[in-house]
Formats: C-alpha cells, sequence, structure tokens
C-alpha cells in the first residue's frame, strides 16, 4: 500500500468516468481534453493506489466493445471490491434522505463502498452527484449519522493540487 509522508494511505476509490478519460479518444473540447491530461497525470502518481468495485467494472464494461475493452485493461491489476449487501442498504440511505436522487442509485453505492471501507478519497469526475458543492454536505452527514467517515469526493485536479 502507498503511503504518504506522514505514513497514511493513499488509497484511492476511482468511479467509471476516471478509466474513461483515461483511455477516451483525445476530445478536440478544450476542458474535456484538459481533464484528459489531469486523468492521464493522476493515473501515473505513484502516491496512489486506486481501487474500485464490481459496480465500476459493469459501468466500465458498458458501450463501444472497443472503448471498454480498453477502459476494462486500464484497471487490470487493481484491487476490485464486491459491493455487499450493506454497502447497497448505506447507499439506499443516502438515496432516501435526499444526498442524491434515486436515479444516482449507483453514485450511492460507490459513496457508500468507500465509506464502509474507510478508503480517504473517492476520486471522479461525475460534478452532478458526486464531485458537487451541493450534494457533500449531505452525503458528508448520513455517512456520519451511520457511523462511516465520508471518503473525501473530489476531481483528479482538486486532489492533486492539495498534494
Amino acid at each position: 500500500m502507498k503511503t504518504n509522508s506522514q505514513g497514511e494511505s493513499r488509497l484511492t476509490y476511482i468511479d467509471a468516468t476516471i478509466p474513461s478519460y483515461l483511455v477516451s479518444r483525445p476530445s478536440r473540447s478544450p476542458e474535456t481534453a484538459e481533464r484528459q491530461k489531469i486523468t492521464r497525470e493522476f493515473w501515473q502518481d505513484t502516491r496512489f493506489e486506486f481501487i474500485l468495485s464490481d459496480y465500476v467494472i459493469d459501468e466500465i464494461s458498458i458501450g463501444n466493445r472497443d472503448q471498454a475493452t480498453n477502459r476494462l485493461r486500464a484497471v487490470e491489476g487493481l484491487s476490485i471490491l464486491i459491493v455487499q449487501n450493506a454497502d447497497r442498504v448505506l447507499a439506499q440511505r443516502l438515496v432516501d434522505q435526499g444526498a442524491l436522487p434515486q436515479i444516482a442509485f449507483t453514485d450511492a453505492v460507490h459513496i457508500a463502498v468507500a465509506a464502509r471501507r474507510a478508503i480517504p478519497y473517492l476520486v471522479t469526475w461525475n460534478f452532478a452527484h458526486l464531485a458537487n458543492p451541493h450534494t457533500r454536505p449531505k452525503i458528508e452527514q448520513v455517512c456520519s449519522d451511520a457511523g462511516y467517515s465520508p471518503p473525501r469526493i473530489d476531481t483528479p485536479e482538486a486532489i492533486l493540487e492539495e498534494i
């Protein structure tokens, strides 16, 4: 496990947006191209130990077959956590208490997996439900009320700027 200078873990849960940006074709959009560049830099940063769940595997397996194959190859060798019923229960609690909408249940599962396993970071480019300053306080409250320390949910860019 990788550690920082204080010996703390840099265990980092990634959602499907990370391998998607990592292997997608170069974008003509300056904003997307910049996110792709940052994602590649983040992916190569040895201070992090990336981990994902079987839900992420399912998500990155969908779509264009060649791109799905590239996404799956990118995450080969990473630890994969199997989503448990207790993760789904916490995810439903996040939805029921208004932290995320029902349509974002899979995003709630990502949060639950990271929170229940005390993974300090959940890294994403999903601004709608995850890296969203409006949802963050509700997410943190629900996780705390359930007895879990919520992960820091942020973009690769924000995490890299902090370190």
